[in-house]
């Protein structure tokens, strides 16, 4: 019988979330920003793909770590300890979605806001257009990897509805409370203040934080 309560179970979901999934990509993302700079030659003015490439090479690897990371902690608060199966799905889950999502928005994002801004939508509506569902499709797809590597298809399609809802509304409810408190993306001098960096980190925080919890307390309770 497992000992920890449900609301503990969440919390340490919470955290762990944060730690690892967040925490591998915001150290990714610095060391290859530091990269990048270090490169002799490089410059945001004049990139190259040569440069963007070897920069991008610590990104990834936060990427892959904090997935491992995530996935073995995970797969503890479910009480396997399957250290190489459940690392491996941590890295699967987590960084070949995130990756790709990220390629594709920043390719089609140009064409959407011109279509949609044709049509009288706000930047601001385009965002929450795009990342809403992202927020959905990274934590969904990233939870139910970790119940396959747990070696339970339902409890894998249960963790893809639940804690992709939660991440995807957790975004949304974050965006409309910043737009309430003025941070509005696209508005005179929303460049100035870096409001959809503000707002897009605020979201993945958040987001992360409640789709962990809920990846705690459905994980622990598989152990009742």
């Amino acid at each position: 019988m497992n000992a920890m309560t449900p609301y503990k179970a969440a919390l340490r979901g919470a955290l762990l979330t944060l730690l690892t999934l967040f925490g591998g990509l915001l150290a990714g993302l610095v060391v290859g920003d530091l990269v990048f700079h270090l490169i002799p030659g490089s410059s945001i003015q004049d990139v190259k793909l040569g440069h963007v490439a070897i920069a991008a090479f610590p990104a990834l690897l936060g990427f892959l770590a904090g997935g491992a990371a995530w996935g073995v902690q995970m797969g503890r608060l479910a009480g396997n300890t399957e250290t190489r199966r459940l690392s491996l799905a941590g890295m699967l889950g987590f960084a070949p979605v995130t990756i790709l999502l990220a390629i594709g928005l920043g390719l089609l994002e140009p064409a959407i806001v011109g279509y949609l801004g044709a049509r009288g939508q706000p930047v601001y509506r385009v965002f929450t257009l795009l990342f809403v569902p992202s927020a959905f499709i990274i934590a969904g797809v990233s939870a139910w990897v970790i119940g396959r590597g747990l070696g339970s298809p339902k409890l894998a399609r249960s963790l893809f509805w639940q804690v992709g809802l939660t991440a995807a509304l957790t975004f949304l409810v974050v965006n409309m409370l910043m737009e309430s408190l003025g941070w509005v993306i696209g508005a005179p001098n929303a460049a100035e203040r870096a409001t959809m960096l503000t707002v897009l980190a605020l979201g993945i925080i958040t987001a992360a934080i409640t789709s962990g919890a809920v990846m705690g307390w459905k994980l622990t309770g598989k152990r009742e």
